[in-house]
């Protein structure tokens, strides 16, 4: 069985994410599609297995993520019962195909993961070679070359992944991941230099794709690194060495605008800006520094404070948080976020408008659109608004969730997230693997807070779920 499930990790980190049907064009149906084909045994056996084990072991206590994955599965199938478009909420809506078939048959496979809590390095190494392709992708791409000729490519594509909210999903899956694998390792080696490749090639890609909002993913993976690395003296210098090769992908890009200013083939973002005011080389020089001060502190044995420098974290991200809500609140307007306020605004009022019932179990999976289609007065200002173009989701996962599953779906969705980080946090000192699927989990998680998932993204995170699951239960059982 082991085997079958790398056959499977095979095809969805690898042929995945290279298939195309005919180009760019309804690329999101092409791979929906493939994933649905691809994963349909793999589900089918996860979901007998999953009976199997929950009738074996139905007296035993859950853990709170197991008891909100089972809960989020009951929220899909709640709403579905209750849906406004049977079709729509089964299949998803066309070209996008976010539906129930599709969400539960990656909660299944998460669910099975979690019995296999285990992937060999080999098959690892193995599975990150089509995620590194699309990193070297991705930058060619933004600088104009295009290696090989694809039906409806321009500047808004990137690699095989589709636009840029697509190719960020992807990215905040694996340039964390890498990142995790990167932190443990200690000794310089062929596999380390490998690792650090593919990192500083994630990194450049990563502030190149063009979206903004990817810079939460930056955000999401180093503060959680940071908290888990001030644990002790030698852990901090392993993050420190992450941050260096940051700071060396922000330099390499710098140098790439400096040689080629007209090379970059996107509009002006925040990533780039960063880049280009040279912030690469102030990041190696904080890592030079506080590498020096901590060998300094080691010498002249200065205890490492874990507690205070932790204290002082958590304060500069609240005080960040703070800050950003501050501007939010006086810059925030229709058109905040490439269109993402008035998004956000027109899915509120919807969501305040629906009936009691409907706002506890959701409309149904991907049935923003058909339900707004239905009503006269939101038909006339999607319409309005959007002109021909469907709104398929909120662009932010929990409002998306909201309207969809309800508040139940919702409340289920949050536990899962915070369960699952909070555990992998806890076992992290006893279990430092954890860190390998924590980065791509929070960082998912905050990057759908200002877009969305999809089959290049959510498929992976659920397995990651499954897998982080199965590994701390172990541990707890240990």
């Amino acid at each position: 069985m082991q085997i079958l499930f790398y056959i499977y990790l095979i095809f969805l980190c690898g042929v995945l994410p290279l298939y195309m049907k005919t180009g760019y064009y309804e690329l999101g149906e092409a791979k929906a599609v493939c994933y649905l084909v691809g994963s349909a045994i793999p589900a089918v056996i996860a979901l007998v297995r999953a009976l199997l084990n929950f009738w074996k072991k139905r007296a035993e206590v859950i853990s709170a993520a197991e008891f909100c994955l089972f809960g989020s599965i009951f929220s899909v199938v709640f709403s579905f019962a209750f849906s406004i478009d049977k079709k729509t909420a089964f299949w998803g809506y066309e070209g996008w195909r976010n539906g129930l078939l599709v969400t539960l048959v990656a909660m299944f496979i998460g669910l099975f993961a979690s019995k296999r809590a285990v992937i060999k390095k080999n098959v690892l190494v193995v599975l990150m070679v089509v995620p590194f392709i699309q990193f070297v992708l991705t930058i060619i791409n933004r600088l104009g070359l295009y290696p090989f000729d694809i039906i409806g490519a321009n500047a808004s594509f990137l690699a095989t992944l589709g636009n840029i909210n697509w190719a960020s999903g992807f990215f905040s899956i694996w340039v964390p991941l890498g990142m995790g694998l990167l932190y443990l390792q200690e000794k310089l080696s062929w596999t380390y230099i490998f690792n650090s490749i593919y990192v500083i090639v994630g990194f450049m890609a990563l502030c190149m794709q063009g979206s903004e909002g990817a810079g939460l993913i930056f955000v999401g993976s180093f503060c959680l690194l940071l908290w888990c690395a001030l644990s002790d003296r030698s852990s901090f210098r392993r993050f420190l060495n992450v941050a260096g090769e940051l700071g060396i992908a922000m330099f390499l890009v710098d140098v790439i605008c400096l040689i080629s200013p007209d090379a970059y083939n996107y509009s002006p973002n925040l990533l780039m800006e960063i880049c280009k005011a040279h912030v690469g080389i102030v990041i190696l020089a904080a890592v030079f520094f506080l590498y020096r001060v901590s060998r300094l502190f080691e010498v002249i044995s200065i205890s490492f404070r874990t507690k205070i420098y932790r204290t002082l974290l958590v304060v500069g991200v609240w005080a960040a948080v703070l800050l950003a809500a501050f501007v939010l609140y006086y810059t925030f307007d229709d058109g905040f976020g490439n269109g993402r306020g008035i998004i956000w605004k027109m899915c509120f009022e919807l969501y305040s408008g629906l009936a009691p019932w409907q706002k506890v179990v959701g409309i149904g999976q991907d049935c923003l659109y058909p339900y707004a289609m239905a009503d006269a007065v939101w038909s006339s200002s999607f319409t309005n608004v959007f002109g021909n173009a469907a709104l398929t989701n909120a662009h932010c996962e929990l409002l998306t969730t909201l309207i969809e599953r309800g508040m139940l779906g919702a409340a289920f969705y949050l536990g899962l997230f915070v369960s699952v980080i909070y555990e992998l946090v806890k076992i992290y000192k006893k279990e430092p693997t954890a860190i390998v699927c924590a980065l791509p989990i929070i960082s998912c998680f905050l990057y759908n807070q200002v877009s969305f998932s999809q089959v290049l993204s959510f498929p992976y995170l659920y397995i990651l779920l499954g897998i982080a699951i199965g590994l701390f239960n172990s541990r707890n059982r240990d």
